[in-house]
């Protein structure tokens, strides 16, 4: 019975991390193909900046001193039509700045499905590497990729009264 109990035990644990690192995996994969079509689409020339605001307008925590905000297409109608929620296929790309108005950082948001927190989050680097924050867990430091579903990405966004989608046109 404790054999039972001890193999019970560590093919349920070696699941954990194999599902852990296959979510991931996934979100990794994922941030890796949205780089890649953000940069085919050359969306710095080619997509509408967030309406009323220019390039490097004034930014507030955590994203940066200065910030330039676009929408591909799909976005930037619905911005234009008033909807309350964004479509599947809206992307936001937020250029993070730091106050000597460096590139510090890439921000996205993908709407993947229909649902209302159906979002891709994903922060690179200025040279298209996802970001990694390290934090302790359980005594142990690890690090953490921040694409998917970060908690401080949605944890933020939630926290509005409108929602993911009421935070971002508070910055109109």
């Amino acid at each position: 019975m404790r054999k039972l109990l001890f193999l019970s035990v560590i093919v349920l644990a070696v699941g954990f991390v194999y599902v852990g690192n296959s979510i991931s995996g996934d979100a990794s994969e994922q941030a890796a193909t949205l780089w890649g079509s953000m940069q085919d689409a050359k969306y710095q020339d080619n997509w509408a900046l967030w309406p009323g605001k220019g390039k490097l307008y004034k930014g507030t925590h955590p994203h940066g001193a200065f910030l330039t905000t676009y929408t591909n297409e799909t976005a930037a109608n619905a911005l234009k039509a008033g909807v309350k929620e964004m479509p599947k296929g809206s992307i936001i790309i937020k250029e993070n700045y730091m106050p000597d108005k460096k590139l510090g950082a890439i921000t996205v948001m993908e709407k993947t499905g229909d649902g209302k927190d159906d979002y891709f989050w994903v922060k690179y680097m200025p040279d298209g590497t996802v970001a990694k924050m390290e934090m302790e867990m359980n005594g142990k430091k690890m690090s953490v990729t921040l694409a998917g579903s970060p908690e401080g990405c949605i944890g933020c966004h939630a926290a509005s009264t409108g929602g993911i989608y009421d935070i971002m046109t508070q910055s109109k």
